[in-house]
């Protein structure tokens, strides 16, 4: 009886120890997905630009509202890309404020196929 009940206690040692490690392993990993999930958020922040797009007499002007610095102006959506792609390397423009008529004159030019 007592070897009986000293198995089921090193069973349950054994088991336990076991599911431990088990749980040990499991939060590392997932640790290292959280880590490495920030590390492209921050990625992504440091090469996207939030801008502002404004539309005035036919132009269309682009502003990083940030800091309300100018980024570039033009008629087109391809004409806007070559012109920012010039001044800011490396990152992307995420048009993020504007009129919606503006925003939509813009995504009719990108669809349009001239973009």
């Amino acid at each position: 009886m007592i070897e009986f009940l000293l198995d089921m206690a090193a069973g349950m040692i054994i088991g336990y120890v076991i599911l431990r490690i088990l749980l040990h392993i499991a939060l590392s990993r997932a640790e290292k997905e959280l880590g490495l999930l920030a590390q492209a958020v921050e990625i992504y922040q440091a090469s996207t630009i939030p801008a502002r797009v404004e539309q005035i007499d036919g132009v269309f002007y682009v502003y990083d509202t940030r800091d309300n610095s100018f980024l570039a102006q033009g008629q087109t959506v391809t004409e806007l890309r070559s012109k920012i792609e010039s001044r800011v390397k490396h990152a992307r423009i995420l048009v993020t404020e504007g009129e919606e008529s503006v925003l939509s004159l813009l995504k009719a030019d990108l669809e349009s196929g001239r973009a």
